[in-house]
């Protein structure tokens, strides 16, 4: 016992061993405070549903009702891509203020996953190219209703694209306008949220590579076709034709070497020009 004794008495005592004492008090004191208000917040919330449940809203009831189901999110983005590879997928759309909603499913079901989709925005005139991968049929009149609706859409055209899986809208917007995309999953959907642009500037001048006006046919699919890999983008004139453009470039001189490089590539005479216009500017013809 006395050797016990001994070995118990010669254990050293840290010097700061009141504020050790001190610290774990604090600390035993805080968790218990945390672990109260923590009971305390579920607690409540579940009197808030009781209430919420309980108490007489049917107008905020009757909106939420007629809100969609949506899934979890899988990307934002403003230009890209993205999707999943999908074959024999079915588009429509519906409209909720400013949002755009793209709805896909199968013959049979709602999918999981929105087919493979790429977005750019370019501008002269402002506007949206959206392409859809993996997508055999659509309700083109209920998607560009939906569109049409909203204040931000100024008109929406239908790309000539030779693939009966791939399709394209061009979304003209009002000057003044941009938008972000939303992609879920569980169910699959794209929502198209239109909103203000505080920094756009009308003034703003670009450049970009265009072809002669053709009628919407076989014709321009080709051109499509032919220019796909350098960018090809459609558009409407406002005489009704429609026209491949190329790029968007700040100066004369960059559009200069981009038609340049493209003539080298193609070994010669493309049928392209340069062209310019302001940031909302739709070309004449």
């Amino acid at each position: 016992m006395n050797i016990g004794k001994a070995q118990y008495d010669a254990i050293p005592i840290p010097t700061d061993l009141d504020r050790i004492i001190w610290d774990a008090i604090s600390r035993a004191e805080r968790e218990a405070w945390t672990r109260t208000l923590r009971k305390w917040l579920v607690s409540a919330a579940a009197v808030f549903c009781v209430a919420f449940l309980s108490a007489n809203i049917t107008p905020v009831y009757a909106y939420a009702s007629r809100l969609p189901v949506i899934g979890a999110v899988v990307r934002v983005l403003h230009i890209g891509s993205g999707g999943e590879i999908t074959d024999g997928a079915h588009t429509e759309a519906s409209a909720e203020g400013e949002t755009v909603e793209f709805h896909f499913e199968s013959s049979t079901e709602e999918l999981d996953a929105a087919p493979v989709y790429t977005v750019s925005h370019l501008l002269a005139p402002n506007r949206i190219i959206l392409t859809l991968h993996g997508v055999r049929t659509i309700d083109y009149e209920a998607i560009s209703e939906s569109l049409l609706s909203t204040e931000a859409v100024q008109s929406v055209s239908r790309a000539m694209i030779g693939d009966d899986s791939m399709f394209g809208f061009i979304i003209v917007l009002n000057g003044g306008w941009t938008y972000e995309i939303t992609e879920y999953a569980n169910p699959a959907s794209l929502s198209v949220r239109f909103y203000p642009d505080e920094a756009y500037q009308p003034e703003r001048e670009v450049y970009y590579l265009r072809s002669e006006a053709v009628p919407f046919g076989e014709e321009l699919g080709i051109m499509n076709e032919i220019y796909w890999a350098s960018g090809a983008t459609q558009l409407q004139t406002r005489s009704g034709g429609y026209i491949i453009t190329i790029g968007q470039y700040d100066t004369l001189d960059e559009a200069n070497a981009a038609l340049k490089a493209l003539e080298d590539q193609f070994g010669g005479d493309t049928g392209l020009s340069v062209a310019s216009g302001l940031a909302d500017e739709i070309p004449e013809k």
